[in-house]
């Protein structure tokens, strides 16, 4: 059976395609049957699939779904993989929430800063709606593009008191992650002994922990 993993964030600008794309691309990388799904209506993550395709890249298959088809599509179109990522749409609550119906794992990524922070409160909401259709729908929160600080100590403590339990990893505010996703690459393959790359990794094997019985390569 196919683990459903969700970015999803009502705010745009969250680091929710970078991040999927890299955590697609890793668990490709280790083997394991992966696809990347991009619900998104502004298609980064298809952008990003075309552009690995035009220079000749190998990474994860990407399909482009729409967000009200999820529920009723997905099954059958991720049947055949281990692992699906799902890239979820910004701003409209009732797509996301459809994201987040399609999934067995949400991932709220934030960045630090208030309006960010703010912006999140909006997102919880929209998943504990999508909690009172799915009560068993698990979800973390991930402090993403993170520095040294104090802005992103404080974030930290301000995403635990979210209501949804934050992932024991951050990652970094780094340039390898635009580098990588300009030339169709993951992280992984286009810096490969980099912090950011680790991230990546520790990441990836914190997402497959967050999700009971995922027996797949990281």
């Amino acid at each position: 059976m196919c683990v459903v993993i969700a970015f999803c964030n009502l705010k745009g600008g969250a680091g929710k395609t970078t991040l999927a794309v890299n955590v697609a691309s890793a668990l490709h990388r280790g083997g394991t049957r992966v696809v990347l799904v991009d619900a998104d209506p502004q298609g980064s993550a298809t952008a990003w699939a075309s552009r690995a395709a035009e220079l000749g890249r190998e990474g994860p298959p990407c399909i482009s779904v729409a967000s009200a088809a999820l529920r009723r599509d997905l099954p059958k179109l991720v049947a055949p993989f281990e692992v699906a990522i799902i890239d979820g749409p910004a701003r409209l609550g009732s797509e996301t929430r459809a994201a987040m119906l399609a999934a067995d794992l949400v991932v709220v990524p934030m960045s630090p800063g208030a309006v960010d922070l703010w912006a999140a409160t909006e997102t919880v909401r929209v998943l504990e709606e999508a909690r009172g259709l799915r009560p068993e729908l698990r979800a973390v929160a991930l402090l993403n593009r993170a520095d040294r600080t104090a802005l992103s100590r404080l974030a930290k403590t301000a995403i635990a008191e979210l209501g949804i339990p934050p992932l024991d990893v951050t990652v970094g505010a780094r340039v390898a992650f635009g580098e990588g996703m300009l030339t169709g690459l993951g992280v992984i393959d286009h810096a490969p002994g980099s912090d950011a790359a680790h991230e990546i990794h520790k990441l990836t094997r914190a997402l497959l922990a967050a999700v009971a019985g995922a027996e797949v390569a990281a």
